[in-house]
């Protein structure tokens, strides 16, 4: 069986339960763990209860079946392993073993080598998040960002309709098969995001959506992007599980404020309190994004050169030199060098008062030497 379609069966029988056997795809391969025997996948998995489920699915799996529904969505199927899998989504601890995609080729090629920013908010925002995403959308855009989303009511939509007012690339992640739009009253926004960017699934043609698939999705939005914009969250917004799947990637979160007193902004509000980056505009916003991600600003529209894959774009050294430095700030560079540390444990490394180790990190962050790896956490400017 050719590495597609065993990608296209894993991906089929994987599809409702599949976190075990994607966990082994980066070790061991597609094939390898497609034609597995059980011996072999109880040595390579720490758990083996999910073993005869998968066999017992991967028996009845039918690749001319599979085959035809694939042909008859008009969706192209990318399978893990192949130069058009995004390679972003590696990183993930169970990468999808394939995508399915609505796209004109040039742009999804834009996609995978453009500058990428997910933006996400609740399906319900007030007026102020629902215009600010929106604009969000437009700015990111100008700059030739591609806006991921997930094409859901609310902050999704209007972030996906920014960028579409100005020409730019977007890519809608969907909770269901990437051949039926959803939700339903979105079916002309689906259309439009065909023609001029891309539509992706990890489940099958004609999947339907349902509660699971979105909390599922939401790690592909993380991986996706450069960096996470959290436009309006409430405490349990499904935005939420995006920014934590963000920053166990090491991706920075980005967060609009919004008032303390605000159903909708609770989950925001937290994320700030931890140490998100605040959103002081879009325009303000977009310069924030390429500073402390290092990606290069391309032409609008997303038209990166083909040669600059991603991944291979970041700045090879720290925006700024590190100058003179006080004693407290250089401290903090030693500690620093161990790993991302938070303001507590550069404290502790180095001897200082809470206080005068945030204000160095607050100092080695203003000259480019450190800068944000999550939630309350500094890192190096590799």
């Amino acid at each position: 069986m050719s590495l597609t379609e065993a990608a296209l069966g894993l991906s089929w029988v994987t599809a409702s339960a599949g976190r075990p056997v994607l966990g082994l795809l980066e070790e061991h391969g597609v094939q390898a763990v497609w034609r597995a025997s059980a011996s072999e996948l109880r040595r390579w998995s720490d758990s083996g209860s999910w073993i005869p489920a998968f066999l017992e699915r991967r028996s009845q799996f039918m690749l001319g079946e599979a085959q035809g529904a694939l042909r008859a969505s008009g969706l192209r199927f990318m399978p893990y392993g192949e130069g058009e899998y995004p390679t972003a989504l590696k990183q993930l601890p169970w990468p999808p073993a394939g995508l399915y995609v609505r796209a004109e080729t040039a742009a999804y090629e834009a996609f995978l080598h453009a500058p990428r920013v997910t933006i996400v908010g609740t399906r319900v925002p007030t007026a102020y998040g629902r215009a600010l995403a929106l604009s969000f959308g437009e700015a990111f855009a100008q700059a030739g960002v591609v806006v991921v989303s997930g094409m859901a009511l609310g902050i999704d939509s209007e972030a996906h309709r920014g960028s579409l007012s100005q020409g730019g690339l977007t890519v809608a992640v969907l909770g269901c098969g990437a051949d039926r739009p959803y939700p339903r009253r979105h079916r002309d926004l689906y259309q439009r995001i065909a023609g001029n960017g891309a539509l992706i699934s990890e489940l099958p043609p004609g999947w339907p959506p349902a509660p699971w698939t979105f909390p599922l999705r939401n790690r592909l939005l993380a991986a996706l992007g450069d960096a996470v914009v959290v436009v309006e969250a409430g405490a349990r917004s499904g935005a939420l599980s995006t920014a934590d799947w963000a920053l166990e990637l090491g991706k920075q979160v980005f967060v609009v404020p919004g008032p303390i007193n605000s159903p909708t902004f609770m989950g925001s509000t937290k994320l700030l309190h931890q140490g998100a980056a605040c959103c002081l505009g879009p325009a303000e916003t977009v310069e924030d994004f390429f500073a402390m991600t290092r990606t290069e600003r391309y032409g609008r529209g997303g038209d990166r050169p083909p040669e600059c894959v991603a991944g291979k774009s970041r700045k090879s050294g720290p925006a700024r030199s590190a100058g003179d430095l006080g004693p407290a700030a250089r401290l903090s560079l030693l500690a620093l060098a161990r790993g991302a540390q938070t303001v507590d444990e550069v404290a502790a490394a180095t001897g200082l008062a809470v206080g005068d180790a945030a204000a160095a990190l607050a100092l080695l962050e203003l000259r480019g030497v450190a800068a944000r790896a999550g939630l309350g956490r500094y890192m190096l400017v590799s």
